[in-house]
């Protein structure tokens, strides 16, 4: 049987999904690492190996080798939408926002229902220096996040970098009553007092 037919035991997948569950991460990456060594010719195996990989290691904040891993994945499908979402993630974390906009869109163009590929995308776009459209995406996916206070908190924050401290205001208002726990709202709706040089009778320093 030649090796490119050898196929990797599906006991094998489940043990490292498992692992992965339960944050066993280490023995996961082992045998995701002896997948590619043992059946490395099998380009399924190769592909899925990569990808889980990659996932695993950005989670463990191990940027440069999960976009090495996440590429090799990416070769094998490259229309997968998870893949490019995991490079944008990879370039998010970089704060390379223009790659981090290519690779979000090319991952909600191929699944437009999926929030965290909007979000993202919402994000990077507006951190990219387009803020305008940024702030349009923003507005799009607030609705597919209803009553979260950190989603509105985002929103505030982007209004108040604009320097609509109104708006501004407003959202920091609405996150603080929809979370009151939510610290950084507080933060937010505080400086949109000091910078708008107004008062605030909800704050107390």
């Amino acid at each position: 049987m030649d090796d490119d037919m050898v196929s990797v035991p599906d006991d094998l997948w489940q043990e490292a999904n498992e692992h992965t569950s339960h944050g066993n991460f280490d023995r996961a990456i082992e045998i995701y690492r002896y997948i590619l060594i043992r059946y490395g010719d099998n380009s399924l195996a190769n592909e899925n190996a990569n990808a889980h990989l990659g996932d695993i290691l950005l989670t463990l904040g191990q940027t440069d080798l999960a976009e090495s891993h996440v590429r090799k994945a990416l070769k094998y499908d490259p229309e997968n939408h998870h893949y490019h979402y995991l490079l944008g993630f990879v370039h998010y974390i970089k704060y390379e926002w223009k790659n981090a906009v290519q690779e979000y869109k090319l991952a909600f163009a191929r699944e437009p229902w999926n929030r965290e590929y909007l979000h993202a995308m919402a994000v990077s776009v507006f951190n990219s220096g387009d803020k305008k459209t940024g702030l349009e995406y923003l507005h799009k996916v607030a609705p597919l996040y209803p009553n979260n206070s950190g989603m509105l908190t985002e929103l505030a924050t982007a209004y108040m970098s604009l320097g609509n401290m109104t708006s501004a205001r407003g959202y920091a208002e609405e996150a603080v009553r929809t979370n009151p726990a939510n610290i950084m709202a507080w933060v937010v709706l505080k400086k949109t007092y000091v910078l708008g040089n107004g008062t605030s009778n909800a704050i107390t320093n």
